[in-house]
């Protein structure tokens, strides 16, 4: 590590600015790692000193990594969730949505601290690979992004990346574009400029990428192999040759001064909301071509865009942890908050160690989706769907022509069909949709209601490493496995209380509603107040059946379960709602805590257990049950 630098001082004031905006004390310390500990987050700047930064260079990327780490999880989660939404669905665009939340964390810290100018100015371009023609073109692009204050020129990139540049540059109208780009803008909030900003820069990496893949592939007859030398003069049009349909906002490149609808801000990007989950296998040719490069591009991610701080994990967590309860952030208090009637929000510390705790339970419900995910992404042989010049089958449909081939001098016609792996397919729907209704009457009181909220947590919290394991699987295995999950969580007294809407996995403001919720016993039991929601998260219209088909359309299963120690404010509504629910073709399940009441009135799904700490064991095995 180089020796204290005049300024430093000042830095190191900065930096503890920044802990401040987290809530967390940042100690600067010359070891290599990062550490949470009791007193704050003790940084190392022997991880920098290794990649030649002085000391004030050190801590001015410490203060952009805090910035563009916890402290956007924090303040921007909705662009911190698009961002990984683009990743899952296109892991091959990971060094530009890396790099435009890079350069935008770069300008709000800017903004914030310019005292961090110069020193992360020096440091960011140390990082910077020497000769960014060694790399392929749509990486060759990144750098450019990343090296915005050079001019373009002065860097040696390839012909067809330059071309770029200068057409993006040409038809917005202004040289200090990116500077635009990356900018905080108060009018506009963090998602809307990163959409933004991938809506300009995304098209140019796809058209490079496809180059990339075409040269890679070999030469196409008919054509140059890098197919961009004219890219700047050619006339095409910005959704022309390599742009498969990924880009975002493509009409927005034109204005990007102007602030465009929020319908047109995504354009062909996935769609990130909550109950959506994007799908990998989108994208053509170059997704299949990006697969080429996969490793330069995770090595390209893992130096020019490197960080001692993991994205997400247990550090990351605690971290949040720590910020959270130091700013005194509570669920209710946030925009778009959901309250649950005056319940206080568990401690995300005493949750995660709970979760801790149920980790078994978790496990063991998650590990009966792992069956059905095996299952589905099992591979078999089969013959292949087109002729081959040599294979284990005859190619009946193929021997005309095969003849023909033949009489024209081919030497191997194809005749013959080759014995291929292929995914198992199966017609049955397994998409599936878990709601969960659990009383808090002021009958709940004690053990029954410590199991209750135990019992939300290994749903909920099992379901969506469920999702977590189907995207990996698909990611991995390069098929649509047709199985997407969502739960949701509805409380009941005397009326209904929604939790958590039906959607994929679980974020931190639900984990902090959802036990309190439930160790807040009140009032009555509105059952059929619970069950009425049910049908409107479901979708279920005032007849049975009439409900609209799923957005995503997806062939969708449906389990309502209700857990209860009996009564009912209106039983006959209860009655009521528990036969539209059926008859629309949900799953109606009932588990009585202490008596037979529920069993009688759910049967034949109903069930019943005499000690509340059986209650998990119990969702288990309807989950078991109603497997696809």
């Amino acid at each position: 590590m180089q020796t204290m630098e005049a300024g430093d001082i000042d830095v190191r004031a900065g930096l503890r600015a920044v802990g401040g905006l987290l809530g967390l004390p940042v100690i600067v310390t010359d070891g290599a790692e990062w550490r949470l500990t009791r007193r704050g987050l003790e940084v190392g700047l022997l991880w920098y000193g290794a990649r030649g930064h002085g000391s004030a260079e050190a801590m001015a990327l410490v203060a952009l990594q805090l910035w563009e780490g916890p402290r956007e999880r924090l303040v921007a989660a909705d662009r911190a969730r698009r961002r990984d939404s683009f990743e899952r669905r296109a892991p091959h665009e990971a060094p530009l949505t890396r790099a435009i939340a890079r350069m935008q964390a770069v300008g709000e810290l800017l903004a914030a601290f310019p005292g961090f100018r110069s020193r992360l100015g020096a440091a960011l371009e140390r990082g910077l690979p020497r000769d960014p023609s060694v790399l392929p073109r749509h990486l060759q692009w990144v750098v450019l992004l990343l090296a915005a204050e050079q001019p373009a020129t002065e860097l040696p990139v390839d012909r067809a990346v330059l071309a770029e540049w200068r057409r993006m540059h040409r038809r917005s109208g202004s040289e200090a574009l990116l500077r635009h780009v990356f900018a905080p803008d108060g009018s506009r909030p963090p998602l809307l400029r990163f959409e933004r900003a991938y809506a300009l820069l995304q098209p140019a990496y796809a058209r490079l990428l496809a180059i990339d893949a075409r040269e890679a592939q070999g030469p196409v007859a008919g054509g140059a192999p890098d197919g961009g030398d004219d890219a700047e003069d050619d006339g095409r049009d910005e959704a022309g040759a390599g742009d498969t349909g990924s880009s975002a906002a493509g009409d927005d490149r034109d204005a990007p001064d102007e602030t465009p609808p929020a319908d047109e801000t995504d354009g062909g990007a996935p769609d990130a909301g909550a109950d959506e989950r994007a799908r990998p296998g989108d994208g053509g040719e170059i997704a299949e071509g990006a697969d080429l490069f996969a490793a330069e591009q995770a090595g390209f991610v893992g130096t020019v865009l490197a960080t001692p701080l993991p994205a997400d994990g247990a550090m990351l967590e605690a971290m949040l942890d720590r910020a959270t309860e130091a700013t005194g952030e509570a669920a209710n208090d946030r925009p778009g908050g959901r309250g649950t009637a005056g319940a206080a929000p568990v401690s995300p510390i005493d949750y995660r160690e709970r979760a801790t705790e149920l980790a078994p339970a978790i496990d063991r419900m998650r590990a009966l989706w792992a069956r059905v995910i095996a299952e589905r992404i099992a591979q078999r042989r089969a013959p292949s769907r087109d002729a081959r010049t040599a294979g284990e089958d005859l190619a009946d449909d193929a021997l005309a022509a095969a003849v023909a081939e033949a009489h024209a001098g081919v030497p191997q016609p194809r005749a013959f069909r080759a014995r291929v792996l292929r995914s198992r397919r199966t017609r049955r729907a397994g998409s599936t949709d878990y709601l969960l209704l659990v009383d808090r009457s002021a009958s709940m009181q004690g053990r029954a209601a410590e199991a209750a909220a135990d019992a939300m947590l290994v749903l909920v919290e099992s379901l969506a490493g469920v999702d977590r394991d189907i995207a990996h699987a698909e990611r991995a295995g390069g098929v649509d496995l047709d199985l997407d999950i969502r739960t949701g969580l509805v409380v009941f007294d005397g009326d209904a209380h929604l939790v958590k809407p039906l959607s994929h996995g679980i974020d931190d403001a639900t984990r902090r509603d959802l036990q309190a919720a439930v160790r807040s016993p009140r009032g009555s039991t509105n059952d059929g107040a619970a069950l009425r929601l049910a049908a409107d998260q479901f979708g279920i219209g005032a007849q049975a059946g009439s409900g609209p088909a799923s957005r995503d359309g997806l062939e969708r299963r449906r389990i309502a379960i209700l857990v209860s120690d009996g009564g009912s404010n209106d039983l006959a509504a209860a009655e009521r709602e528990v036969q539209r629910l059926r008859a629309a073709g949900v799953s109606v399940h009932g588990i009585g805590v202490g008596g037979d009441e529920i069993a009688v009135r759910y049967a034949p799904t109903g069930r019943t257990i005499l000690d509340p700490r059986e209650l998990a064991r119990a969702l288990e095995a309807i989950v078991e049950d109603e497997l696809p």
